[in-house]
């Protein structure tokens, strides 16, 4: 192996020897085919002379007891060759000894270096130049560097290995899918800022995504973007300077007011399993994805909490939520049942093996709000969440302790849950203090 500038080439014996049967022994001077570094030396022509052995001055005599080859590897060797120097515009000689001088056998000395040799051409057939380490930065950086192509199959696995959700890694594929495509086999070493304004311009306006939607693809590519400067293959994250798109305030998941809360309980009170998973998800704020894959085992009556343990929790965390008193009553009926069993699984005695899709109670919720006429209002089973955390708040639960209850990362992630609070707030009848 030999190491020069930066690079480090490995060659067997035998392809070293074979090459060298076979190679133009030639000094002309050779222009590099710019075909083989596309993008990189456009434009510049880099001329060389192949690289030859010198092995110092011809012996003309050998003391006794010695040979003419074991004289010959007491001389200084090098490897000699030409190379144009962008600086001073002309070909300028180079001179490489390696560590070919520390070796004293001089059939080990003239392996060592002919393989220098070898492992020099090819560098300069590849594009390196001694004379210009800008050039050679480049090309460093193209060698090493990985396609789009390949820089999205690997942050896919990164997140599979990392363990995220198996629906986020489908999220992310698909938008993933659309720069993937659209920078292709390009290296993403070479990829400036103009061209991925230039990909969000025309990919966001070709698909018309919203800005909610533009915003999201943002954030997948950034954190694609991060992955890689972590792993050296940019240095810096363009997406850092795509503007976050003005998003519109949301109606999903809006608290319900007590008048249609009254009214959607009724009709849900009719459907035995959509009446205790409604109740679950208010009096415990776990997620319905979370709830559905629960069973009755994480259920502990006697301590009054639940375990959301981190391969089910949103967060890869566990979690302990409590059981309410009144939750409590709701869950004495399976008490006996075995541990194994889901709660969720069928509309007669709920348990079971196999547990429903969180979309099925959400379809018959959706079916309830339409007849009722209350489906265009942006009430979502999560509405029950929002619902059960602003009556905690108004009736006198702290933001930590709504947090806690809700097992959120920090507290600007609970004051979202009660962004519809101010609705419920009258401060007509606060008196104002006396100054």
């Amino acid at each position: 192996m030999a190491e020069r500038e930066g690079f480090a080439t490995h060659i067997k014996n035998e392809t070293v020897n074979q090459t060298l049967e076979n190679r133009n022994k030639t000094n002309s001077d050779k222009t590099l085919p710019l075909s083989k570094n596309d993008g990189i030396f456009e434009k510049m022509e880099f001329k060389y002379t192949n690289p030859e052995i010198k092995r110092g001055k011809q012996i003309t005599e050998v003391p006794k007891g010695s040979t003419k080859k074991k004289e010959q590897a007491k001389q200084t060797w090098y490897i000699s060759f030409q190379a144009f120097n962008p600086s001073s515009n002309s070909m300028e000689r180079k001179r490489i000894t390696g560590d070919i001088n520390r070796i004293k056998d001089p059939n080990d000395k003239e392996e060592a270096a002919q393989l220098l040799c070898e492992t020099y051409r090819e560098l300069l057939e590849g594009g390196w130049n001694p004379f210009d380490e800008v050039g050679n930065e480049k090309l460093r950086r193209s060698v090493v560097n990985i396609s789009m192509i390949e820089a999205v199959d690997a942050f896919v696995e990164y997140h599979k290995i990392k363990g995220s959700r198996k629906k986020t890694i489908q999220s992310y594929s698909s938008k993933l899918a659309f720069i993937s495509n659209y920078f292709n086999e390009k290296k993403v070493c070479d990829i400036q800022d103009n061209d991925i304004i230039k990909f969000m311009n025309e990919v966001s306006n070709s698909n018309k995504w919203a800005p909610k939607t533009f915003n999201n693809a943002k954030g997948i590519y950034y954190g694609l973007y991060e992955f890689l400067k972590l792993e050296k293959y940019v240095s810096e994250n363009h997406f850092a300077s795509i503007k976050t798109k003005f998003v519109p305030k949301t109606e999903s998941h809006r608290v319900f007011t007590d008048e249609d809360f009254k009214l959607i309980m009724e009709a849900v009170n009719k459907d035995k399993m959509l009446a205790l998973f409604t109740r679950s998800i208010y009096y415990t704020c776990i997620r319905p994805g979370e709830l559905m894959q629960l069973k009755r085992k994480h259920y502990d009556l006697d301590k009054n909490q639940i375990l959301v343990p981190s391969y089910i929790s949103k967060n890869k965390k566990d979690g302990f939520v409590h059981i309410a008193d009144e939750f409590k009553k709701l869950l004495e009926q399976f008490r006996d049942i075995d541990g194994e069993y889901h709660l969720f699984c069928n509309d007669d005695q709920l348990y079971g093996t196999i547990p429903y899709h969180p979309n099925r109670p959400y379809k018959r919720l959706m079916s309830i709000l339409k007849k009722l006429d209350l489906h265009k209002k942006g009430y979502t089973l999560y509405s029950f969440k929002h619902f059960s955390n602003v009556k905690k708040s108004l009736s006198g639960w702290t933001v930590a302790e709504i947090m806690k209850a809700n097992r959120h990362a920090s507290i600007e992630q609970t004051e979202k849950y009660l962004k519809d609070l101010l609705e419920f707030v009258d401060i007509t009848k606060k008196p104002i203090p006396t100054i």
